[in-house]
């Protein structure tokens, strides 16, 4: 199971009660997905409706109702005394009578009074003559209002009926199977119901709802189906980019160890500054960094901290002059490896600062820097510092004191703290050949250099 993952799976009447002005027009495309491949034998096959016209009376009533209801215009309180009137007109016909509750409960359910909309819903039920087309609306209706209300199996029979009567359904009715089974602790067929929804949406061209999406991760990632879960959040980020679902796209790719995909991915909402955790920002950087990209992992950690995503610590101040560092910024890696070394009790800083110093020529600071962090100590690797002091030692011709480094370097290479004993013995052996050839040439100019100033001073002497 990814513990990278963590999400609230919320289901409220706000998921999926819907109303014509919500309905989304955008066509999606998603090659071979049909109703009939997503549901076999299950497709449904409903009778034909025939329609229920209002009688003239009605149709006065309904003319001056629906533009009260219109997004434009939409005034509810007008609409209800419009239904009011039409109430208390005793010439109209049964089938006018549930009409009139189908817009009560309507209006209702937009103001978000559902015990009546429900009230009113079963009201237009209980009238045989009412409209076939509206009845099947009115028991999604129920169904969505009695998933609200926790009434789960009873959501989950208005959800089948109203399934069977449509040529064509919606995902609509399987979110909320799914969604019901879920709340009922019945995971297998909440599988299979979450299934069918993304599968029915697909089919009809829409874009999948994003409680689909959840709902079936949170599926998957309890069986450990990593794989089902990749192609969920690949959509999610598609149709939903929000951070989390960049973030926990990375972590699967993460598991099924695709270290590239996994960086794209959290490269991507860290461009899109949906980045806002310190452990985000560092898990990039450190994806960056074995990338072999310092630059953009200096950038981004620069960033965090300038945001104040990323406490400025010891620790994260290595890591923005390490980026610089190896990115070859040394202007950059410098006074942030000064400020770091500061805060640090180790060495190791001094040390890093004491190379930049070392690589611009700056042999006095290198000196200065290197033997700081000699002083603070807790280094793992102290030979090397001794070499590179040697190595300033020798720029600035002072080669005794070259000469000495190198011996203490030599002298020192059972300090080098590396647990793996091949490992170690690998290291002492390169820094100690390392230091001979140091040390042999170091004394070889330094003879060179005193049997330069022999002659000098001989033909001074002569002239």
């Amino acid at each position: 199971m990814i513990r990278l993952l963590f999400f609230v799976l919320i289901f409220t009447n706000s998921v999926f009660l819907q109303n014509q002005k919500n309905q989304e027009q955008t066509k999606f495309d998603f090659p071979g997905y049909t109703l009939k491949g997503c549901l076999g034998s299950d497709l449904p096959n409903p009778k034909r409706q025939v329609a229920k016209l209002p009688s003239k009376q009605a149709q006065t009533y309904l003319k001056q109702l629906f533009p009260f209801l219109q997004a434009d215009n939409e005034d509810f309180v007008k609409a209800k005394s419009v239904l009011d009137r039409m109430k208390s007109d005793s010439n109209l016909t049964d089938s006018d009578k549930a009409q009139m509750y189908y817009y009560y409960a309507y209006i209702d359910s937009v103001n978000d009074d559902l015990k009546s909309a429900k009230t009113n819903y079963k009201k237009f039920l209980s009238i045989e003559d009412a409209d076939p087309r509206l009845k099947s609306n009115v028991i999604s209706m129920l169904g969505q209002l009695s998933y609200a209300e926790g009434s789960y199996k009873t959501a989950i029979d208005y959800m089948e009926q109203w399934i069977s009567m449509e040529a064509n359904p919606s995902s609509l009715g399987f979110d909320i199977i799914a969604a019901s089974y879920w709340q009922l602790k019945d995971k297998k067929k909440a599988l299979k119901f979450s299934e069918r929804a993304l599968c029915v949406a697909k089919a009809n061209k829409s874009k999948p709802k994003e409680s689909t999406y959840n709902l079936l991760v949170a599926l998957y990632n309890e069986n450990e189906r990593i794989g089902d879960m990749l192609p969920l959040f690949e959509e999610l980020v598609r149709f939903y980019p929000k951070k989390r679902y960049w973030t926990q796209l990375s972590g699967v790719y993460g598991e099924l160890k695709e270290e590239k995909k996994q960086l794209s991915a959290l490269e991507a909402a860290h461009d899109q500054r949906l980045l806002d955790k310190e452990n985000e920002y560092i898990s990039l950087y450190q994806l960056l960094m074995r990338a072999e990209a310092p630059l953009k992992a200096a950038r981004v950690m620069d960033y965090g901290i300038e945001k104040e995503f990323v406490k400025e610590n010891e620790k994260h101040l290595k890591y923005l002059a390490q980026g610089w560092h190896m990115a070859q910024e040394l202007a950059k890696a410098e006074p942030v490896y000064e400020k770091a070394a500061k805060k640090s009790e180790k060495g190791e800083l001094y040390v890093f600062l004491g190379q930049i110093y070392l690589a611009t020529d700056r042999y006095k600071e290198a000196r200065q820097a290197l033997k700081l962090g000699l002083k603070k100590g807790k280094l793992d690797d102290p030979v090397t510092v001794n070499i590179l002091l040697g190595q300033v030692s020798y720029e600035l011709q002072e080669f005794e004191e070259a000469t000495k480094f190198f011996r203490t370097a030599i002298d020192r290479l059972s300090d080098i703290k590396i647990k793996d004993k091949k490992a170690r013995e690998k290291k002492q052996d390169k820094l100690r050949t390392q230091a001979l050839n140091w040390l042999t040439y170091t004394e070889k100019e330094k003879r060179r250099v005193e049997m330069l100033e022999l002659r000098i001073k001989d033909l001074e002497e002569q002239s």
